[in-house]
């Protein structure tokens, strides 16, 4: 499958949100350097297709890049698939993961039930970072650790209260926290990121409530795409494909351990 230009622009525009980048010809490296641990803001995007002997030339740079930078990871987002044999010929141990992107079906909009009562709120002000954090506790800390969705968390907080940009969302119903999630609109394209429900209250309607709010709000704004991105293993696409989101892309990503 190929993307279409302004949705790999959206991408790579979200990014720059919260990362700097440097840019050749080949490749975009993109760094945050408050939050270094954080795959999704720390990687290389390799522009196009090439062959392998290139493509290993291109992963071997990066990783001495990140050696150098000390940290314990390289990570890089390439438009192709990757053969395992590229992988083979790199000392350093790999996970090969797909990125799946959904495209949302407007004509379905309507048949999205929703529940009343619930609340989606913007993120305004710094106190309500407080109910972002547990949502990302309840979701992350498992896997990640209390100190990581911390720092992620309050450190991300300067983005989302800026009057443009990333836009992050609380749900509510009643007094109830539900859970949360991003939009971000570049250009006539809608993204949304980091959805998450908190686990007593999973498969209830509410992230259809969450995301079909959110697609109206891209609506709003005259957005002509909406989409969004989930790893090919994740549950939560047979909900999106339910709603009407549909199958248009992967990318492939490869994260070298150092």
């Amino acid at each position: 499958m190929v993307f279409v230009e302004n949705i790999i622009q959206c991408e790579l525009n979200y990014t720059r949100q919260f990362s700097t980048e440097y840019e050749d010809e080949n490749i975009i490296r993109f760094r945050n350097h408050e939050i270094r641990d954080m795959h999704s803001h720390n990687f290389t995007y390799i522009k196009k297709k090439e062959k392998e002997l290139k493509i290993r030339s291109l992963f071997e740079e990066e990783i001495a890049i990140c050696k150098n930078e000390r940290v314990k990871y390289c990570n890089l987002i390439i438009n192709s698939d990757v053969h395992p044999r590229i992988l083979s010929y790199i000392q350093h141990p790999s996970v090969l993961s797909i990125n799946v992107f959904y495209k949302f079906d407007f004509s379905k909009l309507q048949s999205i039930k929703s529940i009343e009562g619930c609340r989606i709120e913007k993120v305004t002000t710094v106190e309500a970072f407080d109910d972002m954090l547990t949502v990302d506790l309840d979701a992350d800390e498992a896997i990640n650790g209390r100190d990581f969705c911390v720092r992620r968390c309050y450190g991300r907080s300067p983005i989302y209260l800026r009057d443009q940009g990333v836009e992050a969302y609380l749900c509510y119903h009643g007094d109830d926290l539900i859970g949360r999630c991003d939009l971000f609109i570049s250009g006539d394209v809608a993204k949304i990121e980091d959805f998450s429900i908190i686990g007593k209250y999973q498969r209830l309607g509410y992230g259809s409530t969450i995301l079909q709010s959110l697609i109206e709000k891209a609506l709003d704004q005259n957005c002509k795409t909406v989409y969004l991105v989930t790893n090919g293993s994740d549950t939560a696409k047979y909900m999106y494909e339910k709603l009407g989101f549909d199958k248009i892309g992967e990318m492939s990503e490869i994260r070298f351990i150092l």
